[in-house]
């Protein structure tokens, strides 16, 4: 393969943002590095705009394609049939890209990887809409899966999958919605495949308020119904803990409104030292 990563964004009607991923890209774009946008036959101009900026959908190193698809997980599935890279990355169009010299240190890390090593989960930084810093989130699996069939602890912007994979063990299962990477990191697991939880560097900056964050409890029971798939029947206790959180937050948010329980949230963490992010613009 000529690539080392092949970064894959699928995007529906978020144009805006796009264009800023994009433009981080052109930023850090060097021999080793490939965007893929996969667009949902979006109404917003962005095909138009993809057009422009890469004639015919492919142009070096920026790839894209639009037309219908069913969700995420199938955007991501085309993504990887069109990568070029050793190493696959997927992130939203929301998301941002880290400057050259952190992807530097990310290709040179995984250019130094063992070929066992299947899944290299590197830090994501948090941020607000806006671009302010509020958390890093580090994956954690220790013992190579009691805590992966727990919850899922890698990052997914942080994760970085090989190519063959999907080769070997087949595609996203499309009937998730949101836990389709999760279901695939356990397919993963069970197969033997190793996965590497890495301290640094940190190539992506998610965007905080996605779906998993509007829909925890929706979120938890989807990632449940994986974890059955492959054969968990009982789930685990930091999986109840996360589950009686989630709906906890529904009831209160049914009860008293989605923005009282994003102010009282915030008003917890900063009782515990931590800095707000619901109502962070």
């Amino acid at each position: 393969m000529g690539d080392t990563v092949s970064v894959v964004v699928a995007t529906k009607n978020s144009l805006e943002r796009l264009q800023g991923l994009v433009s981080d890209f052109r930023k850090v774009c060097r021999e080793g590095l490939e965007l893929i946008v996969i667009d949902g036959a979006s109404r917003d101009g962005t095909a138009e705009w993809l057009e422009a900026a890469a004639p015919g959908g492919d142009a070096g190193r920026l790839k894209w394609e639009s037309s219908p698809d069913t969700g995420i997980p199938d955007a991501w599935n085309r993504g990887v049939k069109r990568s070029s890279g050793e190493w696959v990355l997927f992130v939203g169009s929301d998301d941002r890209l880290a400057g050259a010299t952190v992807w530097a240190d990310v290709v040179s890390v995984l250019r130094s990887l063992p070929d066992q090593c299947g899944v290299a989960a590197f830090p994501v930084s948090i941020v607000s809409p806006t671009a302010v810093l509020l958390a890093v989130e580090s994956p954690w699996v220790r013992d190579r899966g009691p805590d992966l069939v727990a919850v899922n602890g890698i990052p997914h912007q942080g994760a970085f999958h090989r190519r063959g994979l999907w080769d070997t063990h087949g595609l996203f299962d499309t009937a998730f919605a949101v836990a389709a990477d999760y279901e695939f990191l356990l397919r993963l697991w069970h197969a033997g495949v190793e996965i590497r939880c890495l301290a640094g560097p940190i190539p992506v900056a998610m965007t905080f308020g996605g779906r998993s964050k509007q829909d925890p409890l929706g979120n938890l029971l989807e990632f449940r119904r994986a974890q059955r798939k492959h054969g968990l029947r009982w789930p685990r206790p930091r999986w109840c803990r996360d589950w009686w959180f989630a709906v906890s937050r529904h009831l209160a948010g049914r009860l008293l409104g989605e923005k009282t329980v994003y102010r009282w949230a915030d008003r917890a963490r900063r009782f515990r030292g931590l800095p707000p992010v619901w109502e962070v613009s």
